[in-house]
């Protein structure tokens, strides 16, 4: 009986003891999942607040596109209103030339007439001078006639020099109409892209409230359903919240280049001071370089070409509110503020087609259509837009195309150096 019992205690603990270990382990699965659940959450999260961010830039966008179109009606409206008066100044040069036409037929037939009567009947001219009464009155008679005829030869001649100054006028007048006509179509044809812009903007928009809405879903759902379905989830919401928010970021160089259609900014005179060996100045000249050009590891970097992350300038670090200068001579462009992508942002067009681009700026220093000259300040250093930290983003574009600014930048660490 003792055995039994003894046997019945110890198969007790043992079970007892089985069933401690798999509550330890249930425990820590928990742990785990709820770790990974809140892991997603918070990408989660961080998703959602990076869409709204750029929700709030193409709003932005959406307006300073609006009123480029307004910008640009008005001027199609002048340049109409040219084109309208050029019509009129022409349409009456063409009645003016009419009228002188017929007057120089008029002319030319006369002298016909003339002409042709002294020559079919010279006896009746010869009659009407032997009908003067005396030398004076015969003298008179031959001039009167020889005055008529040169009379009239010369009021065809002024008509004929008055035809021709007209028509050359009518022909400077449709000159400048061709002009205003090409300016007009160049106008109406930025007007379409910005409209074509304007609706990849609210297309881009919609696809963000389907994403934001999504997003939120899925969070949610986060607490009934397993850890591995949620992060794929998550991930491919990333990748197509990624895609929209570089999107956001590109609309930015396509209103550059809007910008830079309806502007021309020509050839700028260089600045007293500018460097005469180096086309640019180091913005931030006792920064450290955190992040050079290329393609990049880091998820938060946009895709661009077939890179799935590329960063488009350099990463310049000095302490929170450093100021910001002109890399060269130029004439700003853009001044854009948001809290998702470049953030705070000043784009400078310059000579020969190149604009730079400053961004995640705590402020920014100038205006657009502002003229500045190497070395000026145009902004403070801050971490707006999408940054995790205090830091410029210098980002140099030819003709749309990032391109490294370092070999346009004194060699080296940066330096006050202009050299």
């Amino acid at each position: 009986m003792k055995a039994a019992l003894l046997a019945l205690l110890l198969a007790l603990v043992v079970l007892s003891a089985g069933r401690s270990g798999v509550s330890a382990d249930a425990q820590s699965d928990a742990q785990q999942q709820k770790a990974v659940i809140d892991q997603i959450r918070a990408q989660l999260g961080s998703n959602l607040a990076d869409a709204m961010a750029a929700q709030q830039q193409l709003r932005q966008s959406l307006q300073d596109n609006a009123a480029q179109q307004n910008d640009l009606r008005g001027k199609i409206a002048d340049v109409q209103a040219k084109i309208t008066a050029l019509d009129e100044q022409i349409a009456d040069a063409q009645r003016r030339e009419a009228i002188l036409a017929r007057r120089i037929d008029a002319e030319r037939a006369q002298l016909h007439q003339l002409a042709r009567a002294i020559y079919v009947a010279p006896t009746s001219v010869l009659v009407m001078l032997g009908e003067s009464q005396s030398l004076t009155d015969l003298l008179t008679r031959i001039s009167d006639l020889g005055v008529a005829g040169s009379r009239s030869a010369e009021l065809k001649r002024a008509l004929t020099d008055d035809l021709t100054e007209l028509q050359g006028q009518r022909k400077r007048e449709q000159d400048a109409r061709d002009e205003q006509v090409k300016q007009r179509e160049q106008l109406d044809s930025q007007l379409s892209q910005l409209q074509s812009l304007e609706a990849q903007q609210e297309k881009a928009i919609a696809d963000l409230d389907e994403k934001i809405s999504q997003t939120r879903y899925e969070i949610a759902r986060l607490n009934v359903q397993s850890a591995q379905l949620a992060q794929q989830i998550t991930d491919m919401l990333q990748q197509q919240q990624d895609a929209i928010i570089a999107a956001a970021m590109q609309s930015v160089w396509t209103q550059m280049q809007l910008w830079s259609q309806s502007n021309s900014v020509g050839q700028i005179q260089v600045s007293t001071g500018h460097s005469t060996k180096y086309r640019f100045i180091w913005p931030e000249p006792q920064a450290q370089i955190s992040q050079s050009f290329g393609p990049s590891t880091y998820w938060f970097e946009p895709p661009y070409g077939a890179y799935p992350h590329f960063h488009t300038g350099i990463d310049l670090v000095e302490p929170f509110g450093s100021a910001v200068f002109a890399a060269d001579d130029g004439v700003v462009a853009l001044v854009g503020a948001s809290s998702s992508g470049y953030g705070n942002y000043v784009v400078i067009a310059h000579s020969g087609g190149l604009d730079t681009l400053y961004g995640h700026l705590s402020t920014s220093l100038v205006k657009v259509g502002q003229s500045v000259t190497q070395g000026q300040p145009v902004g403070l250093e801050g971490s707006s837009g999408n940054s995790t930290g205090a830091h410029l983003h210098f980002e140099l574009r030819i003709n749309q195309k990032p391109i490294d600014p370092t070999p346009y930048l004194p060699p080296g660490a940066p330096s006050p150096f202009k050299g």
